[in-house]
């Protein structure tokens, strides 16, 4: 049950995403996933055809949230990964735009 589960606990099918050729950089699984499926780490790492190792140091730099844990695994629904990424783009967007505002001051 390392893969990603969705609520009515039918196994998420990662082995249907499409290749990195097909949708280079793009994760459109998450997106369409309800907001309360449950994926757990391996199903994650999947998913952005990442190793789980990598999943561990991206919590770490606050790139995802932290997990809980369920059935001795770390797990995260959908939604909230979502909400954390829309909140780091926010943040994100907040910087860039003070950035362009201290620029502009400094410019003559």
């Amino acid at each position: 049950m390392s893969n990603g589960m969705i609520p009515d606990q039918t196994p998420l099918d990662v082995e249907s995403l499409p290749d990195s050729g097909e949708l280079p950089g793009i994760i459109a699984l998450l997106g369409e996933l309800k907001p309360g499926a449950v994926l757990f780490e391996e199903g994650l790492a999947r998913l952005f055809d990442r190793h789980p190792a990598s999943i561990k140091r991206a919590v770490q730099r606050g790139e995802l949230p932290p997990p809980c844990r369920l059935f001795g695994g770390n797990a995260w629904t959908a939604g909230a990964l979502v909400r954390h990424i829309e909140k780091r783009l926010e943040q994100a967007a907040k910087e860039s735009e003070r950035q362009s505002q201290r620029v502009a001051k400094l410019s003559p």
